[in-house]
């Protein structure tokens, strides 16, 4: 036996309140248990248990060392837990949200490929904008794009967002090319209708400005604002997942890009819990690699 070992028999004998009991329950004869105190208290220089026919009881400094051998246990057996949850295979109902056009866009191709590789696991998606309560709805994760909020929610950095200013090269060689923020003010501007977001920020000399630019066309859908602006009627500030394929082919250009503000980002973010569960693992492991080669 080792000292892993010896906390084991004398954690063991306290919780039965005999050496025969605890023998039994460790399969070891009463004489080895007993050696095995008796060899650890000689070691330590001090008496753990003050032991009668009747009755086996802490002594000060023993109770003091049974809570610390407690504490080693409960790490060694969460260590090991940790450690079969990574090779055990990804099971159960695995419910999952996300804003609807990163879902549709980037996440809706990566389910099927998932779902094959992990048949035990029963996968729910919900496709919606507005921020869900993980815990209090039922979900077990959350991918959340732009700046995250302060929560007590863990999260895991997917890939980087930019919010891009970009145009076709149409309406840029006939309304000419900005040169900086203000330089808005003379552009049609492709926006969401409705308060704050219309708001386009930009980082300026390392200060945050926040313009509200102007148009004949506005829509409450991205992807809408995403045709009008491949179509040639402005400019549009739009995330990089939902322009990068039109910037790829050319269809629109990029403007203002030293002007863009870089601390944005696609999270997966779920409860914290001692243990992360292999569905969550193997989701999220999942989306990064097939995320991957997307980012911009």
């Amino acid at each position: 036996m080792d000292r892993l070992d010896d906390l084991t028999v004398l954690v063991e004998v306290v919780d039965s309140g005999s050496l025969s009991a605890a023998a039994q329950r460790l399969g070891l004869s009463a004489s080895a248990v007993s050696r095995r105190l008796d060899q650890m208290e000689n070691r330590l220089g001090t008496r753990l248990l003050a032991r009668t026919t009747r009755r086996i009881a802490l002594t000060d400094a023993g109770a003091g060392f049974c809570l610390r051998a407690r504490a080693i246990l409960a790490a060694l057996d969460e260590a090991e837990q940790s450690l079969t949850e990574l090779n055990e295979e990804p099971r159960g109902a695995l419910r999952v949200t996300m804003p609807v056009m990163f879902g549709q866009m980037r996440v809706a191709p990566l389910l099927p490929p998932y779902q094959r590789r992990y048949p035990r696991v029963t996968l729910e998606a919900s496709l919606t904008d507005r921020t869900v309560r993980l815990v209090d709805e039922g979900f077990d994760l959350a991918i959340r794009t732009g700046r995250l909020a302060d929560s007590s929610l863990i999260a895991r950095r997917l890939r980087p967002m930019r919010r891009r200013v970009v145009a076709s090269p149409d309406y840029l060689e006939r309304r000419g090319t900005p040169q900086s923020p203000p330089d808005l003010a003379r552009h049609d501007c492709l926006t969401l209708p409705g308060g704050g977001r219309q708001d386009w920020e930009f980082l300026v000399e390392g200060r945050r400005e926040i313009l509200r630019p102007a148009g004949t066309f506005q829509a409450d859908n991205l992807w809408v604002l995403r045709h009008a602006a491949v179509g040639g009627l402005g400019l549009a500030r739009l995330a990089d997942f939902i322009v990068e394929d039109d910037l790829r082919a050319g269809r629109l250009t990029p403007v203002l890009t030293e002007f863009e503000v870089t601390d944005e980002a696609i999270h997966a973010v779920y409860p914290a819990t001692r243990h992360v569960s292999p569905k969550i693992r193997s989701f999220i492991e999942h989306l990064l690699a097939g995320l991957a080669d997307r980012a911009a």
